[in-house]
Formats: C-alpha cells, sequence, structure tokens
C-alpha cells in the first residue's frame, strides 16, 4: 500500500511546484492557471474524503485503496499526454481522486493491526513513505525534466506508478484474510465528529498550519527562489529536497517524540505551529532585507520539522473521536487540510498575478518582484497566528480515547 502512496504524494508535490516555469511557458498561461493545477488536486482530493473514509469504514482499507490506485494511475499517464489546458486540468482532477484514496486506507489497516498503543508510531513510517514520494518530486524530478522534459518524465512516472499498483494487488490479495474487512458506515458517526466541541480546535489550527507548509513545498517555494534570488532551477529544486528529507526523518521518529513527552500530543502541536510562524516571519524579513538563500532555507526547514510533526494531529483526531470509525475522523481532518491548501494555492496565484504590471517576462517564465511575495508571506504570519491561538484550546489526550468525554 505504501507503494502506491508513494506516487500519489509524488503528484502532490511536483506538480505544478517542480515544473510551474515549464507549464506555464509551454502552454502561455498566467500563474493563477498554473497553481490552479495544483488546486484542482487539493479540492477534488480534500472534497473526496468523507467519501473515502466512509467507504474505508465500510469496505475495509485494502480494496478501496485499489480502486483508487486504478483512478491515479490512468490520469497520471493521461496529464503528460494532454495538449490543451482543459486536457490537463481534467486528467489532473483523475489524479486528485485517485490519490485521495491512499492515506486514509492506509491509516484504516494500522488501525486495525496495531491497535491504539502502537498507532501513533505507526503513523510515522507511512508518512515517511508518501515524504519520500515527495522528496522525489523535488530536485530527481527537476534533474529527470531538464534530460527528458517535463511531458516524458511525467509519462515515466504515471508507468511507474501502474507497477507499484500491480505490485500491491498481488501482495494485498495474497494476504487478504488479514486486512480490515470494515463495517457498515452510520451518518449518525459524522454528525459526531461535526458536532464534537473539542474537536474544532483542531480541525482549524491543523489544516492551516500543513497548507501554510504544502503551499511552500509543492507550489511556491521553488519558483520564489528562482524569481526573488536567481536561483537555478536545480538550486532551487534541493532547497524543497531539503525540505522534503526533513520533514521525511522527522516523521518517521514521530513516535519517538511522543514518547519523551510522555504521550502528550498537545506540547507537539504547539511547537509545530510555532516553528511555522517562524518561517513565516523569517521568510518576510527576507524579502525585505534582500536576505541570502542561506535564510530562507532555514525557514524552509523550519517549515518542514513542524510539519514532520504530523503523527501528533492524527493521533490526537483519532482520540478525540469513536474509535471504531478511524477512517472517517481522519477524513473529516484530512478534508480540511487540503481545503486549506487549495485554497492558499489559489490565494497565492491571485496575489503574483496582481502584481503581474511589475513582473518580468523571460524565456525560462514570469518572474514576479518582491513586493509580491512579502505581500504573500504577511499572509502566511496572520494565519500562523489564528493557527497558534487554536491550538491553545485543543484538549491533551496523553495517548487515550476521551470521545465520550468529548462529546459532552
Amino acid at each position: 500500500m505504501g507503494s502506491v502512496y508513494f506516487f500519489s504524494y509524488f503528484q502532490r508535490v511536483a506538480v505544478p511546484g517542480t515544473v510551474f516555469n515549464e507549464i506555464q511557458s509551454d502552454l502561455g498561461i498566467t500563474a493563477v492557471a498554473v497553481t490552479g493545477l495544483g488546486a484542482i488536486y487539493l479540492y477534488i482530493y480534500a472534497g473526496a474524503q468523507l467519501f473515502v473514509g466512509m467507504a474505508a469504514d465500510r469496505f475495509g482499507g485494502a480494496r478501496v485503496l485499489l480502486i483508487g490506485g486504478v483512478l491515479m494511475c490512468i490520469g497520471s499517464i493521461l496529464f503528460p499526454l494532454s495538449d490543451s489546458l482543459v486536457a490537463l486540468y481534467a486528467s489532473r482532477a483523475l489524479v486528485g481522486v485517485g490519490a485521495s484514496f491512499m492515506f486514509l486506507c492506509i491509516i484504516k489497516e494500522l488501525d486495525a493491526l496495531f491497535g491504539p498503543e502502537r498507532f501513533a508510531a505507526m503513523v510515522g513510517p507511512v508518512l515517511f513513505i508518501g515524504y519520500l514520494g515527495g522528496m522525489a518530486g523535488t530536485l530527481p524530478f527537476e534533474r529527470a525534466v531538464e534530460g527528458f522534459g517535463w511531458r516524458r518524465s511525467l509519462l515515466g512516472v504515471g508507468v511507474l506508478s501502474g507497477v507499484a499498483l500491480l505490485f500491491a494487488f498481488v501482495v494485498l490479495w495474497r494476504v487478504r484474510g488479514i486486512v480490515c474487512k470494515g463495517r457498515p458506515f452510520s451518518m449518525r458517526v459524522l454528525v459526531e465528529i461535526l458536532a464534537n466541541r473539542a474537536v474544532r480546535p483542531l480541525l482549524l489550527c491543523g489544516p492551516i498550519n500543513f497548507g501554510i507548509y504544502f503551499v511552500i513545498q509543492s507550489t511556491l517555494g521553488k519558483k520564489f527562489l528562482q524569481d526573488f534570488i536567481g536561483v537555478s532551477s536545480s538550486g532551487a529544486a534541493l532547497f524543497t529536497f531539503i525540505m522534503a528529507g526533513v520533514v521525511m526523518v522527522v516523521a518517521l521518529f514521530g513516535g519517538v517524540f511522543l514518547r519523551l513527552t510522555g504521550e502528550r500530543r498537545k506540547p507537539l502541536i504547539l511547537l509545530s505551529i510555532g516553528l511555522t510562524l517562524a518561517a513565516a516571519v523569517l521568510m518576510f524579513v527576507g524579502v525585505k532585507t534582500h536576505a541570502s538563500a542561506g535564510v530562507f532555507l532555514v525557514a524552509y526547514i523550519l517549515l518542514s520539522v513542524s510539519n514532520g510533526f504530523g503523527p501528533a494531529y492524527v493521533a490526537t483526531i483519532k482520540e478525540l473521536n469513536r474509535p471504531e470509525s478511524v477512517g472517517l475522523a481522519v477524513a473529516v481532518y484530512n478534508c480540511l487540510a487540503y481545503v486549506a491548501v487549495a485554497l492558499l494555492a489559489n490565494l497565492s496565484g491571485l496575489v503574483l498575478d496582481g502584481f503581474s504590471d511589475r513582473a518580468t517576462v523571460t524565456e525560462s517564465g514570469i518572474l514576479y518582484p518582491p513586493q509580491a511575495y512579502a505581500t504573500l508571506f504577511v499572509v502566511l504570519m496572520v494565519l500562523s497566528g489564528l493557527s497558534a491561538l487554536c491550538a491553545l484550546l485543543i484538549p491533551e489526550t496523553r495517548g487515550q480515547s476521551l470521545w465520550r468525554a468529548s462529546e459532552a
């Protein structure tokens, strides 16, 4: 299952972030149109989460993941073969639908196989596999694009996705006796989750924090460095490659960090948001003072460490809701997280296009002025502050299920 999840995360990071300028130059489109390729994936991904959560709870994660994998592979192959913006959007939407099945289905199987005692610790290795896919979508993908072009490179990725899906099908068929079988879905459970007052602060701060990280990682982090500092394409991709590597390592040891805090989730959540706020401030100050690339690398690393504490968020959302409905509980959280990413991606494109009259058109793409990025980083600072206020209201679970108490 992790091998398919690897490619779903690759798709999130690689397009449009790593090939922003290539797609914009190839099709001659605006920044809003390019960021829209990322946003449409994310809106569909987010919108499908509730359906996928219900399906995983009802039918089990393994079978549902395979269905989504087929859709993702078809979209992954069609995208680089598309010649029009409409076709690119349509195939990208198909990738988003298929990829939306991956994480929740794996979480459902983790809960069934490892139980509450080891659940949080096992989320880290799963995220590690996903972030490894994201890492492949940065510098390694940029090097492939440099050598073979963005269309051929993405076509190759689509074919490899199909190979991974076939591998997953063979393995899951052989172990079908131990995978989760699921149970009937009840709309009452969804109402419980949405009405749970203890969950609401987490449903605000978590998506905001993740959205800020992801819009830098997958949409604008590479382009910003190329526009503001004049870093080469490979040099800028190296920065996002380092981001992916840092978040991957931190996530892998998520269970260790939780044990060091005595299974407290809230300290890691507050630290996570504090790091995001610090990164946003550092990027804003860096633009205003014309700082060197090293300053922005520090900010990118802070964002990565922040997002590496993801297991604390996932464990908390699970422990504040009905234990047997972990798929749907995490689905609600994931839905809002990717809505936040999509909104921020759209907002980023609007901010850049708002300064298009001061942009410079080159053969490699459109270079936006420092004022555009300074404005964007102010928005991220404000959102980080709001996220921090919400996080203060999150109850501490200490690794125990509080769903009955949280109902009150």
